[in-house]
């Protein structure tokens, strides 16, 4: 089985963030970004939900954001204190 398929079955069952994934497999985040983004595209009429990321400190959210990687900062208080998204396949 694949790393994909496994990050799929992963996020069948359970929420997950990038770096939890790249944790999981022990490899980059760049690698895990790389397959969510193969993996929302590749799974359909399944979708790729993500709570999108939001800033802690002025509880901005980052909802028009289509990109999978974390925000490096808030664009309304420029804090850098971002909780990243969370994944799951629905």
């Amino acid at each position: 089985m694949t790393r994909r398929q496994q990050i799929i079955e992963i996020l069948e069952t359970q929420k997950s963030t990038a770096q939890h994934l790249a944790n999981t497999f022990e490899t980059t985040l760049n690698d895990i970004l790389e397959d969510l983004e193969h993996i929302e595209k590749s799974i359909k009429p399944r979708k790729l939900k993500i709570i999108p990321a939001y800033c802690k400190s002025c509880n901005f959210v980052f909802k028009e954001r289509s990109k999978v990687i974390k925000p490096s900062n808030c664009p309304r208080s420029r804090s850098e204190w971002v909780e990243v998204q969370t994944f799951w396949v629905e």
